[in-house]
């Protein structure tokens, strides 16, 4: 037999393989009596395309799916999608029952072992607990100075810039100031973003390229090891964006800072001043060992500095640019804020501001028109069939809902996509809709560092008569969600959420 008989018949075979797989996710499958598009159903190249090729569009064209086929839709081969509020608390319960992560959604982190990653539910738990109880209210509240600290550099950098007529970018200052109080939790050591002259724009600009990465590493999960052990220059020609995930894992020197810290304690030392992250994990004998390899912490310290920086900078920047577009809204909330600044001297505890409702509303509301993450976020039930209307889920099979969806839902929140903080006055039942830190027992550990962050800056950022703001060049289509990078993403020419200080 010769070599073009041989294609020929590889050629047949492959074609007949494609044409029995098609038929078999279309009929016979399990998920085969969801309803959705049939190319979604036949092969993940769908999300490829509107996620790769057009660029974080997928959210979109799921939306577009549900306007089509109603509330439950299959995405792809394997993934149910649901749009209904009110089957949140069965897609993301608390500890029971189990839950799982989809392991080739999480892919898109370029992560090995971090919690944030971990598809088992026992594994996530132990892995989570030995971070948890330094996010937890408690700690947060003894650790607030620090904190505090890098929202008074904020205030002096701002002010330093008051009446200069100098355009800041929002969205690189808040990462700054984010950045920097993730940096000092973590290892005691702010990475000085807030001291640049120009706000340090491409801390920001880095981790957007980070998450732009995360839809190419989901459909390709050995592209970032293969990338790694590449010499850079290949890297960079090939796939520069990539290069940009490596930079970051290198610039940052997660695992040189992972080496010190153990190094530290073999020496008998201990922090000064507030204890860390990374040195409460591996001081504490209750922790296993396999949670302390400099492997496995690596991937956690990428995690917690991630994380820490990008959703709670990007709600502030939303959050500024709409108090700034809203005077009516804003002169209410600083009406609220007056006697508390003044009888603080202009520097309140988070435990008071939490107790203003107006200003707990406005963040509410920042959240809820600002997303948070904008991906859908897949569970797994190996123990429970879920029933959702007619339709029988099947066990280990991944489900997903999505923020945008939620929060703008009209029923829920009427005329969504106005910044409306009243809303959460009147019904404040609403919180329980919003999703930005996810739900259940795979919240976000951080949930209560980023609302520390959110009251302190707003406080100080819109303390009375501290400043005036005025927005530079810019406008909704600078804020508005445009691409889905699992960060929210405005239009891809936009320069930023812009504005000067007087």
């Amino acid at each position: 037999m010769d070599r073009t008989m041989t294609a020929e018949i590889l050629a047949v075979l492959f074609v007949f393989y494609v044409f029995g797989l098609y038929i078999y996710r279309m009929f016979f499958d399990h998920l085969s009596h969801i309803p959705g598009p049939k190319l979604a159903a036949a092969s993940l190249w769908y999300e490829f395309y509107y996620d790769v090729v057009q660029k974080g569009q997928y959210t979109f064209e799921i939306g577009r799916m549900h306007e089509k086929y109603g509330p439950i839709v299959r995405i792809s081969p394997y993934e149910i999608h649901i749009n209904d509020p009110e089957f949140i608390d069965e897609v993301y319960p608390g500890s029971s029952p189990r839950s799982m992560k989809y392991y080739w959604s999480q892919r898109m982190f370029g992560l090995k072992s971090a919690f944030l990653v971990t598809e088992s539910h026992e594994l996530h738990r132990l892995r989570r607990n030995a971070l948890a109880h330094y996010f937890s209210k408690q700690s947060l509240r003894e650790l607030e100075p620090g904190v505090q600290s890098q929202v008074d550099k904020l205030v002096s950098r701002l002010q330093g810039l008051k009446g200069t007529g100098t355009a800041i970018n929002l969205l690189d200052v808040y990462a700054c100031l984010t950045g920097d109080i993730i940096g000092q939790y973590a290892f005691a050591r702010p990475y000085g973003f807030l001291d640049d002259p120009d706000f340090s724009p491409y801390w920001h600009h880095i981790m957007m390229d980070v998450s732009q990465n995360g839809h190419i590493l989901k459909q390709f999960g050995w592209m970032l090891p293969l990338m790694q052990s590449m010499p850079d220059w290949m890297v960079k020609k090939t796939n520069p964006q990539m290069m940009t995930l490596i930079n970051f894992q290198r610039v940052q020197g997660f695992r040189k800072q992972i080496i010190e810290v153990k190094e530290s304690i073999a020496r008998g030392e201990k922090p000064t001043g507030q204890t860390t992250i990374f040195y409460d994990v591996l001081a504490n004998p209750n922790v296993r060992p396999e949670e302390k390899t400099t492997d496995h912490l690596q991937d956690e310290a990428q995690t917690v500095i991630g994380a820490g920086t990008v959703t709670t900078g990007h709600i502030l920047a939303i959050l500024t640019f709409y108090l700034i577009s809203n005077p009516a809204i804003l002169q209410k909330l600083q009406s609220e804020l007056l006697p508390l600044m003044s009888e603080t001297d202009g520097r309140p505890k988070w435990s008071q501001l939490e107790a203003l409702p107006y200003l707990s509303a406005v963040i509410q509301e920042g959240l809820r028109i600002g997303y948070g993450v904008s991906t859908r976020l897949q569970r797994l039930f190996p123990d429970k069939i879920l029933q959702y209307n007619n339709y029988s889920i099947p066990t280990m099979t991944p489900v997903s809902m999505t923020a945008v969806f939620i929060h703008d839902n009209p029923s829920l929140f009427p005329n969504p996509r106005t910044f409306n903080p009243d809303r959460f006055l009147a019904n404040p039942g609403l919180k329980k809709y919003i999703m930005s830190f996810s739900k259940g027992s795979r919240q976000c550990a951080g949930l209560n560092l980023a609302y520390a962050e959110f009251y302190l800056a707003v406080a100080a950022v819109f303390a009375p008569g501290r400043f005036e703001w005025e927005l530079y060049e810019t406008d909704v289509t600078d804020v508005e969600l445009k691409h889905d990078f699992m960060n929210t993403c405005p239009k891809m020419d936009s320069k930023g959420i812009r504005a000067v200080v007087n």
